[in-house]
């Protein structure tokens, strides 16, 4: 990553509020500034400065715990900011599409000729890749919008608005499955819970009619 890329990796890990936040991002990218017109090359001073999780790590340790509670607010607010304006676009596409035929749902793999159990299957493959990073095998069995979307920051960015540090994955926990259909659409629809050593997340993965992975949302 270059030097941008790296202030942004340790800034949306940092636990601090806003203005906090920006003011070691600020000192961060002066440092790096000043590194590089002193000759270090790039490469050099990522090294000196090591990997960004463990400069953000290091970096919440030592925060008071008046600014961890001003990070926790903050990224709630944004949470909720986030969640609005979703409710705004469904709105917006609600109203535009009323004629769109209600969805019916039916036991998941019914119209393709799959078992429920093979749908969490899939399922459970998916978060196995999501887990190792292979976006290139993802990327494979997926619809085209979704493999434009799979990359390393928008995962760790998802990833680190729950918790810096999931830990292993341990097991799956409570999942089921179904199959929506809207007019000529049809497409299985899985819930699964995940337990990490430190966390535990759900999942929402939507596969269409050739099991392609077209959605993957952690809640």
């Amino acid at each position: 990553m270059n030097e941008k890329a790296y202030a942004k990796a340790v800034a949306r890990r940092l636990a601090c509020s806003k203005a906090r936040r920006d003011e070691f991002v600020r000192d961060l990218e002066s440092d790096i500034a000043s590194s590089l017109a002193d000759g270090e090359t790039w490469e050099q001073v990522e090294r000196r400065l090591g990997d960004p999780r463990d400069v953000a790590r290091e970096f919440n340790e030592a925060l008071s715990e008046r600014e961890l509670a001003a990070g926790r607010k903050r990224r709630r607010l944004r949470a909720a900011g986030i969640a609005a304006a979703a409710a705004v676009v469904v709105v917006a596409v609600l109203a535009a599409g009323s004629w769109w035929a209600l969805p019916k749902t039916a036991p998941a793999g019914q119209g393709i000729g799959l078992t429920e159990q093979e749908i969490l299957g899939r399922a459970q493959e998916v978060v196995a890749l999501v887990d190792a990073e292979d976006f290139d095998a993802l990327r494979s069995m997926s619809t085209e919008p979704m493999q434009n979307a799979l990359d390393a920051t928008s995962l760790e960015a998802a990833r680190a608005s729950f918790s810096d540090d999931w830990g292993a994955f341990e097991a799956f926990g409570n999942a089921y499955a179904f199959e929506a259909r809207q007019l000529w659409v049809t497409q299985e629809v899985v819930e699964m819970v995940a337990i990490y050593k430190n966390i535990t997340v759900t999942y929402d993965i939507v596969f269409e009619s050739d099991m392609r992975l077209s959605s993957f949302y952690i809640k």
